[in-house]
C-alpha cells in the first residue's frame, strides 16, 4: 500500500473520531455549533501535520489526501449522533 493510500484511510477514520469528538464539544460540554466546527478544522490540519511528518510527506499533499473523506465522515457521524441525541436514543 503507498504511503498516500494510508493516510487516506487514517484521515477518514479520524473523521468518524472527529464526528464524536465535535458532537461531545456541543453536546457534553454545551458549547455552540460554530466552536465545534472550529475545533474540527484545527483537528484537521493537526491530523494533516501529524501524517505529513509520520510518513514523510509534502505537508501540502497531506493536506489534500484524505480530504473529502474526512468531510463526508466528520459531517455524517456528527450529524447522525446530533439527530439521535435530539431524539433521545443516546
Amino acid at each position: 500500500m503507498k504511503q498516500s493510500e494510508k493516510v487516506y484511510w487514517i484521515k477518514a477514520l479520524l473523521g468518524l473520531a472527529t464526528g464524536l469528538i465535535t458532537f461531545y464539544i456541543q453536546s457534553g460540554l454545551g458549547l455552540q455549533g460554530e466552536l465545534a466546527l472550529m475545533s474540527g478544522t484545527v483537528l484537521y490540519i493537526g491530523y494533516s501535520e501529524v501524517t505529513a511528518k509520520m510518513f514523510g510527506l509534502e505537508r501540502d499533499r497531506t493536506i489534500k489526501v484524505g480530504m473529502g473523506a474526512f468531510l463526508f465522515l466528520w459531517m455524517l457521524t456528527w450529524t447522525l449522533l446530533n439527530t439521535m441525541g435530539s431524539y433521545g436514543w443516546i
